[in-house]
């Protein structure tokens, strides 16, 4: 686990590390593989990022999506930028599947099912899938 010094902001189950931010797992039931990427350095809001470091975020946080897509076998992977959670920068990653998606075309929110985390199992195998695949595409945690 990562947590920010400045804030407490914690990301759980790590995968992988970017050009300007980290990537782990966010347990969920409903969507397996989601993801949060959050910001190395702290910022309580995009804007106050400096624009380079705003820009290779964005980057990060397209190619994390490309990866969660291929590793989770997802049709697409929603992204929504928080900064309210802890104040600090991040971006939730949610893959969804048509076949597994009781509402697909709906943002993740408005998902009828409720909220629970994965078992502890399944939990460890969506970290070590999305390790591997961070690993393979050059964006794991030993490649810092």
């Amino acid at each position: 686990m990562y947590t920010c010094p400045t804030c407490q902001f914690a990301v759980a189950n790590p995968v992988g590390r970017l050009s300007v931010s980290r990537i782990g797992l966010f347990s969920d039931a409903r969507f397996p593989g989601r993801s949060i990427v959050s910001l190395r350095d702290h910022y309580d809001d995009l804007t106050a990022a400096p624009p380079a470091v705003a820009e290779l975020f964005m980057a990060d946080i397209q190619r994390a999506a490309r990866i969660v897509r291929r590793a989770t076998g997802a049709d697409r992977v929603d992204v929504a930028l928080s900064g309210a959670a802890g104040a600090h920068v991040h971006a939730h990653l949610v893959p969804r599947r048509r076949d597994r998606d009781p509402r697909p075309d709906h943002g993740p929110d408005e998902d009828p099912r409720v909220h629970r985390p994965l078992e502890p199992l399944p939990e460890q195998m969506a970290v070590g899938l999305l390790a591997a695949a961070f690993d393979v595409a050059g964006a794991g945690l030993a490649d810092a």
